[in-house]
């Protein structure tokens, strides 16, 4: 089985238990998925709340928040 590390916490997990984000090529435990990621609204990528920028009714990523304002 293989096992990924949890960018937040340092909890060592098995791969397929983990939320990977491609943005950040990290992974994250469910806790601090639930805790620390959001979806961009537009594109569906997921993001890291603190660096995401408000959206209409959610978030953005950089990318789409650029793309409509930049």
């Amino acid at each position: 089985m293989e096992t990924v590390k949890c960018e937040y916490c340092g909890k060592t997990l098995p791969k397929s238990e983990a939320t990977y984000t491609e943005y950040y090529d990290t992974y994250a435990c469910p806790d601090c998925a639930d805790e620390h990621l959001v979806t961009c609204e537009r594109c569906g990528e997921v993001i890291d709340r603190e660096s995401a920028n408000k959206g209409f009714g959610g978030y953005l990523c950089d990318s789409c928040h650029d793309d409509l304002w930049g």
